[in-house]
């Protein structure tokens, strides 16, 4: 598997190191794990400048909330040996990993495997399973099954395999890594020419702690072969269609219940609902089945399908009739179909009542599989796929998966002004100009069935003073404008754009697009709660959602000096660079003295830069020790317990009760700290 980073390889090179014959081994990292919250906050002190009423005024100090920076799962993992494709997710039996010869009808063929997490998840789990020769050239064995290697010695002992197969590992730290078997049979009919192989694949299981990754590493890179001492076929396809090559395309036909059913040129057939009762629905495809063979076989079928829990799969012959299960496994056959001969079978799909359109999203399917009993390394497979055209909507705060709108209020995020910890501030009615920006993530997604476009559209009204300082009783309109977020990190940046019209443009089933709704506040805003009104609805179908329970917060004007802090990441990954931004300022109408814009190093967290630019005159100075003694470098030397900036505005070599900061002057701050 390709590591996603050379940190992340030297994580798992450790842990091969630390196996050796054990099948398990959990080696100390220092990855910060996915989850952690780095979180801290930046300071302002000051003292306000002495008057003859209060000669001697006490330093005072003022914080910023806490910033958050959670850091991402950067999940990774390995299955080797490997074979000779450079592309993990994909074999190359023609370079295996690992061969051994056979004899026909050998039984219980064992190939030993390693799994290592070396991603920065803990508890993981891996489902196991088999990818054939994507080429056909090397055929499948019989009963492909797993086994773990429970003692780590390499060797498949009864006790194992008395412990029965796997499908899972579960449980994995980061790390770690596990053993396993994979095991198969020759088929007793394997000829001289024959040859067998498996590919034992890992596909990583959603993690529940983490539920919103999307990230699915597969590993599948692991081909062996075996080449056996030691020849009948079948194809199934579409109705009428049995090789599936669309040499010509079947007319579409409507199924017994009335619903229409296009067949494809690539070996599949789609039938198209356009409602769903709250009964459920019944959907019977016609599949046509040919012996390619040169003497009469019997073929078994089965089937896998991604339809909703609750869904049924029958098979029936032509005439509606039930087919034989002749060997009791479960699975019907088609029997005696004569050498070169075609035979139709049904195949009934029955969904669950209360079965919704975004559970149906990306186009469920059942896949059949039909086997010769002649020679079962014999196989053929169509699919049968149920493509639901009904319309769904969410709209509203960001949420780990698409729909719903689950916070009561929503807010600017926080460092975002607009938000209760960090109100916006207005300007004095009787000057100001400007409007104040703020901004809200917000997130759509299609819950339909179909490809389908959403005109967004909101309005905030907000209270504003008259140039006297009155309230006025008639509120302000202002239109909120959305933009695509682009990089979906919730925070309007440079590269988001604007929709035109509020028109999101075309969004697939089940796919969800990050906006950002901007609203220009008025700069003279009253103190105030504004609750937007805010609605997403498609022109086309006409499925609407509204949202009204976004608000931002508009605190007072003016008071004491003011710190803010800003990160440029809301989540990182183990490596990355965190840079936060502090600005403080005095935003009062009196000079202060000894101001100081202080940080400390965060937890997960190493030191990288402090630097400072100010709107005073004077000199920056940095302390690495919270203001006891001062360097007047280009930037803080190293890390201490508090790193601080300050202005030296008297050229006295620090900063003291003497260096003054004057109304709207600031010390802004740029401080960076690399993820652990």
């Amino acid at each position: 598997m390709r590591k996603l980073s050379s940190f992340f390889s030297v994580v798992a090179a450790l842990a091969l190191g630390a196996a050796g014959a054990q099948s398990s081994t959990t080696p100390s990292t220092a990855v910060t794990p996915a989850g952690t919250e780095i979180i801290n906050k930046a300071e302002i002190t000051f003292t306000p400048e002495p008057t003859p009423a209060n000669p001697n005024p006490p330093s005072e100090t003022v914080e910023t909330p806490p910033v958050v920076t959670v850091v991402n799962p950067v999940p990774s993992f390995t299955i080797t040996p490997n074979d000779g494709s450079a592309d993990p997710t994909q074999p190359d039996y023609t370079q295996p990993g690992q061969t051994k010869e056979v004899k026909p009808c050998d039984k219980n063929v064992t190939f030993v495997y390693t799994l290592i997490n070396t991603g920065n998840v803990n508890g993981e789990s891996y489902t196991l399973t088999n990818t054939p020769d994507p080429t056909g050239a090397v055929k499948t064995p019989e009963n492909v099954r797993f086994y773990r290697d429970t003692n780590g010695n390499g060797q498949l002992e009864q006790a194992e395999i008395d412990a029965g197969t796997t499908t899972t590992i579960t449980g994995v730290a980061i790390g770690q890594s596990v053993q396993f078997f994979q095991v198969y049979d020759v088929p007793c009919t394997a000829t001289s020419t024959d040859k067998f192989g498996g590919d034992p694949t890992g596909t990583r299981n959603d993690n529940p702690n983490f539920s919103n990754d999307p990230t699915l590493p597969r590993d599948a890179n692991n081909s062996n072969t075996v080449t056996v001492n030691r020849q009948d076929g079948v194809v199934i396809g579409p109705k009428a269609d049995p090789d599936g090559n669309g040499n010509p395309v079947t007319p579409a036909y409507t199924s017994p219940e009335g619903v229409a059913i296009s067949p494809t040129a690539n070996d599949s057939q789609i039938a198209t609902v356009t409602t769903l009762p709250a009964s459920g629905i019944t959907v019977t495809f016609t599949n046509t089945l040919q012996n390619t063979g040169n003497r009469t076989d019997t073929f078994e079928l089965t089937q896998t399908n991604t339809f909703p829990a609750g869904s049924t799969i029958t098979f029936r012959d032509a005439n509606g009739n039930a087919l034989p299960d002749a060997d009791g496994d479960g699975n019907p056959e088609v029997p005696n179909v004569p050498a070169g001969q075609t035979a139709d079978i049904q195949v009934i799909v029955t969904l669950p009542a209360g079965v919704t359109p975004t559970q149906l999203a990306g186009q469920p399917a059942v896949v059949i599989t039909t086997t010769s009993q002649n020679d079962p390394s014999k196989s053929d497979k169509t699919t049968d796929i149920i493509h639901v055209k009904v319309p769904g909507l969410s709209f509203g705060n960001p949420t780990p998966t698409p729909g719903g709108d689950p916070a009561p209020v929503g807010t600017p995020p926080a460092g975002v002004p607009g938000n209760p910890n960090t109100p916006l501030v207005p300007g004095n009615p009787e000057t100001c100009t400007a409007p104040i920006r703020t901004y809200l993530p917000m997130e759509i997604a299609n819950l339909g069935s179909q490809d389908d476009a959403f005109v967004v559209s909101g309005t905030a009204p907000v209270t504003v003073l008259n140039p006297d300082g009155t309230v006025n009783p008639t509120p302000v309109i202002v239109p909120v404008v959305y933009y695509r977020d682009v990089n979906g990190d919730g925070r309007l940046d440079a590269g988001d754009t604007a929709l035109q019209g509020g028109n999101t443009g075309t969004i697939k089933p089940g796919e969800e697009v990050k906006l950002i709704a901007v609203v220009d506040v008025p700069c003279a805003a009253a103190k105030q709660t504004i609750t937007l009104n805010q609605e997403a609805k498609s022109p086309t179908t006409g499925v609407s959602v509204k949202d009204p329970n976004d608000t931002i917060t508009v605190g007072d004007n003016g008071g004491k000096p003011t710190v803010t802090k800003t990160v440029d990441k809301p989540t990182a990954n183990p490596g990355e660079t965190l840079t936060y931004t502090i600005i403080g300022k005095n935003s009062s109408n009196a000079n202060v003295t000894k101001a100081l814009v202080c940080d400390t190093v965060p937890t997960n967290t190493t030191f990288v830069s402090f630097t400072a630019t100010t709107t005073a005159s004077g000199t920056v100075v940095y302390s690495n020790d919270g203001g006891k003694t001062w360097s007047a470098s280009a930037s803080a030397p190293a890390a201490g317990s508090k790193v601080c900036a300050g202005v030296d505005t008297n050229n006295g070599g620090g900063v003291t009760e003497t260096d003054l900061l004057k109304p709207g002057e600031s010390i802004n701050v740029t401080y960076q700290v690399k993820v652990n």
